[in-house]
């Protein structure tokens, strides 16, 4: 009875940690191809002692203009401090084209190692999208 509790449980598991952190690339709105969508590039650069980072995206939205904010944040082991987390904006076009975006990220704490982020599109003309992902941040 326990051996098929754990067969069970650790396939739920392994269905739902797929969905769960891969999440790379989101979307906002319906069915169909939406107009707004934002992806988050698997690898982060560290650029100044734990103080500044550099996201990219792929950004496709419709209405002109929009802006996009960016969140990271980082636990032990991973940095030695009790968390590492920033913020950053960055004005992307909207034309309904694909384009790439890097946003720079003020904060403390970073180190090599995983990080947690989070991408919020908004659009001048309301439409949003929403994207997270498991990121490595890396010393180049």
């Amino acid at each position: 009875m326990k051996r098929i509790r754990l067969l069970v449980l650790l396939g739920a598991v392994a269905v739902a940690l797929p969905l769960g952190l891969s999440a790379a690339h989101a979307t906002g709105g319906g069915g169909g191809t939406p107009a707004n969508q934002v992806t988050i590039q698997q690898y982060v650069d560290y650029d100044f002692a734990g103080a500044a980072l550099d996201v990219g995206l792929y950004v496709r939205c419709t209405g002109g203009s929009g802006s996009v904010i960016v969140n990271v944040s980082q636990s032990p082991p991973e940095t030695p401090y009790p968390l590492g987390a920033g913020s950053g904006p960055q004005i992307v076009v909207c034309d309904n084209s694909t384009h790439a975006v890097g946003v720079t990220i003020t904060g403390f704490g970073f180190d090599a190692g995983r990080a947690k982020v989070t991408a919020d599109l908004t659009t001048a003309s309301g439409g949003s999208a929403h994207a997270e992902r498991w990121a490595t941040i890396v010393v180049v």
